[in-house]
């Protein structure tokens, strides 16, 4: 290893025992409790002998101090591999209800009250539309609201078909539901 340019390091067993104590220390350090530190240190050797480094002596970095670095990255690796995986399978926490919320079932969220709140309010028709910027959709929601939701009966206003007529009003939703109007809640009922 007296030549000055980059070449393949050699793993000598004292690298390869330098490299498992590593990798251990950065396993009990990484990784959550239930994960087994032999495979993470075996995964992270592997890692290690299947492609050995390239070692350049003019760079001023040790040997050991490159095992090191490339031993600690294969374990942050396995260590997020493994949050992803676990991730996919982890269920979403269920709300803790109290005994009280158990005897009262008629009570409701905070945010679901604001928006049945919202919803209830009965707004002009020059409040709902002074959300809407185009004309176009203003149009729209006039007559839907004309038609009291009833999207067929819209659409025969138009001179469109139904389908247009579900689809622009998607697009509109966020502002419509901001105003307190809902069209899909009660379509063709009154």
């Amino acid at each position: 290893m007296n030549d000055s340019s980059p070449q393949e390091l050699e793993l000598t067993p004292d690298l390869l025992d330098y490299a498992r104590a590593v990798a251990l220390q950065e396993a009990k350090k990484r990784c959550p409790k239930h994960v087994d530190f032999g495979d993470v240190v075996q995964e992270a050797l592997l890692h290690l002998m299947s492609k050995p480094p390239k070692y350049d002596p003019a760079k001023g970095a040790s040997e050991r101090t490159l095992i090191h670095t490339i031993v600690q990255r294969a374990v942050r690796k396995y260590v997020a591999r493994e949050k992803r995986r676990a991730g996919r399978f982890m269920q979403a926490p269920k709300p803790v209800r109290s005994k009280e919320q158990d005897d009262q079932p008629d009570l409701l969220d905070q945010d679901e009250n604001r928006r049945r709140d919202l919803l209830k309010k009965r707004w002009t028709t020059d409040d709902v539309l002074e959300f809407i910027d185009n004309e176009e959709s203003r149009e729209l929601c006039r007559v839907v609201m004309e038609c009291q939701g009833n999207m067929s009966e819209s659409a025969r206003r138009l001179g469109v078909s139904e389908g247009t007529v579900r689809y622009r009003l998607k697009l509109l939703a966020p502002k419509l539901l901001a105003a307190g109007f809902d069209p899909f809640r009660n379509e063709g009922s009154t």
